[in-house]
């Protein structure tokens, strides 16, 4: 890929080396996820408050009452990569210390900020306020790593973290949530000499710190058998009119020898613009290259037919992927379809998805069904799950 792996600290590398040999043959908590419905997976974020719930100390005794009601559900616990909130008890005493303001992202006259979570649950709290992580800066980096992730690596009752936001962790300046150029990353959103137009070279700097965040984040939670879900966290294909883009490649090259997952936020497979040129390629490339995935559709009802956003998942699927269906964030957003039973009945693929690009259709076979998604018809993608007869019979027995 023309660029060395992101570097570990000696001590981080043997630890999660010790990890993966411990765990044997790809053995990973992904397995035991598997036998799970995806909403009982969720169900500790619903349960805190929905997104934002990121208060940490409460985030992990709220997760060890949980853990001890149910002691074979894995728990995974919420918190942000890209962006620094308020209400983590480790990144609220840094907000107003002067010292540590170049840990964050700045503008002309304040730091890059937002308040999306507190507007999206609809509260008001004086902590529900987001800066954004400074990931070029060192120091930043390592309290990162020591004061949000090893207390979450130590923490028994958890068996992962979800990482909302990873990329706002390097495209900030170009995102810009209140227009505003980011003024401490030299030649990034801003001119790179007095008076030109906007640079952008600079922003390497965000991406390196990134991918050495990311990449040590996995380690430290795969050394104590946790394991890191990333929400959105880059692309195999440059975004159009993008400056900052942070390659996936780059990204998996990164994180080899360690177990994490990608997230998809908001997929649907009706969606021709999603479902051929943009996400699902994006995901039939991570499959084939052993990423591990979770895929969230949310549902415009509560009886909305499954079928095209489960055979577009289908068509990517491999080891350790998970899909969750959904209205929403809260427990009673998610209900289960015979649908997601009937998918048993697919058992193994026979290969990867084939895309008869002319006919704007894709299909895959699987021991017992065939998986077709035909977009054709330009307003929404059909999907189609046929089961066969003999494995119908099969089952029956």
């Amino acid at each position: 890929m023309g660029r060395p792996r992101t570097p570990l600290r000696r001590e981080e590398e043997q630890a999660a080396q010790a990890a993966a040999d411990k765990a044997g043959n790809g053995v990973a908590l992904g397995v035991e996820l598997q036998s799970l419905p995806g909403r009982l997976v969720w169900r500790e974020r619903n349960q805190l408050g929905g997104r934002g719930a990121d208060r940490s100390h409460r985030t992990l005794a709220q997760a060890a009452i949980l853990k001890d009601a149910h002691p074979s559900l894995p728990v995974f616990v919420y918190t942000a990569f890209g962006w620094a909130f308020g209400m983590n008890d480790e990144v609220w005493p840094l907000m107003a210390d002067p010292q540590y303001r170049d840990f964050f992202l700045q503008s002309n006259d304040s730091f890059e900020f937002t308040r999306t979570n507190c507007q999206q649950m609809h509260t008001d709290d004086k902590h529900c306020v987001g800066y954004f992580w400074n990931f070029a800066n060192a120091s930043a980096r390592e309290y990162f790593i020591n004061k949000l992730v090893r207390p979450l690596a130590l923490a028994p009752a958890i068996s992962g973290v979800f990482f909302d936001a990873f990329n706002y962790a390097y495209d900030i300046p170009e995102v810009r949530p209140w227009n505003k150029a980011v003024t401490n990353i030299p030649n990034c959103s801003i001119p790179a000499t007095p008076g030109g137009p906007p640079g952008w070279g600079g922003c390497e700097v965000l991406l390196n710190g990134t991918l050495e965040v990311a990449r040590r984040t996995a380690a430290l939670l795969n050394a104590h058998g946790k394991l890191p879900i990333f929400a959105n966290p880059a692309s195999f294909a440059r975004p159009p009119n993008r400056h900052i883009w942070l390659d996936e490649a780059r990204l998996v090259g990164a994180m080899r020898g360690l177990r994490w997952l990608t997230y998809y936020e908001s997929f649907r497979g009706d969606t021709p613009s999603t479902s051929l040129s943009d996400a699902l390629p994006n995901m039939l490339r991570e499959s084939s290259r052993g990423v591990a995935a979770m895929v969230h559709t949310y549902y415009h009802k509560d009886d909305e037919d499954p079928t095209p956003h489960l055979a577009a998942f289908m068509l990517a699927r491999s080891d350790h992927w998970f899909y969750l269906g959904s209205t929403g964030w809260w427990d009673n957003s998610y209900r289960w379809t015979s649908m997601y039973d009937a998918l048993n009945k697919c058992g193994a693929p026979r290969g990867p998805a084939v895309n008869h690009t002319a006919e704007h259709r894709l299909t895959r076979a699987f021991a017992g069904c065939t998986v077709t998604l035909d977009c054709s018809n330009v307003t929404a993608c059909v999907g189609d799950i046929a089961f066969s007869s003999s494995r119908l019979r099969a089952l029956s027995l």
